[in-house]
């Protein structure tokens, strides 16, 4: 996911020097430079939220364990293996 978001912000870097420099060659006004940036810009930002919103929806269907259910674990565990050492002591 990181990766793409950092290829989408390389790849606004890029666009907005192409653009600026397409501007002071004269092959493109301030004004049309301005606008085709802002337009790049939002599409790179609806390209972001678009992989925020697939990782989000395929994280939802993973259930992930929580501190509390760890800790809970973690008691089994200690209950479960002094159990086992007592029984060895026998």
């Amino acid at each position: 996911m990181l990766a793409g978001i950092g290829l989408i912000s390389m790849t606004l870097e890029k666009a907005d020097a192409f653009v600026k420099d397409m501007v002071e060659k004269g092959r493109l006004t301030v004004e049309e430079g301005k606008e085709l940036q802002s337009e790049l810009k939002r599409k790179g930002q609806a390209e972001v939220q678009g992989v925020f919103d697939r990782v989000n929806a395929k994280t939802q269907k993973v259930q992930y364990a929580t501190k509390d259910d760890l800790s809970r674990l973690e008691n089994k565990l200690d209950a479960l293996l002094q159990h086992r050492t007592s029984e060895s002591k026998e």
